[in-house]
C-alpha cells in the first residue's frame, strides 16, 4: 500500500513540476513581451514630444510672421 501511496504521489509531483516548468515559460514570454512594449512606448513618447516641439517652433514662426505682416487680431496683440 505504501508503495501505491508513493507512486500517487510522484505522479502527482511531476505533473506539479511540468506545471511550474511550464508556468515558468509562459512567464518568461510574456516579460519578454512587456519589455518590448515598453520600448515601443518608450519610441512613441519620444515621437509625441518630438511633434510637441516641432508644432510649438512652427506657431511661434507663424505668430512672427503674422506680426511682421500685420495679419493679427486687435485682441492678440
Amino acid at each position: 500500500m505504501s508503495s501505491e501511496l508513493d507512486d500517487i504521489m510522484l505522479a502527482i509531483l511531476k505533473g506539479i513540476q511540468s506545471d511550474v516548468g511550464s508556468i515558468k515559460r509562459e512567464i518568461t514570454s510574456l516579460d519578454a513581451r512587456m519589455s518590448s512594449m515598453e520600448d515601443h512606448m518608450r519610441g512613441l513618447m519620444t515621437s509625441v514630444y518630438s511633434m510637441q516641439a516641432d508644432m510649438s517652433d512652427l506657431k511661434r514662426r507663424v505668430d512672427r510672421i503674422e506680426g511682421r505682416l500685420g495679419l493679427l487680431d486687435p485682441e492678440e496683440a
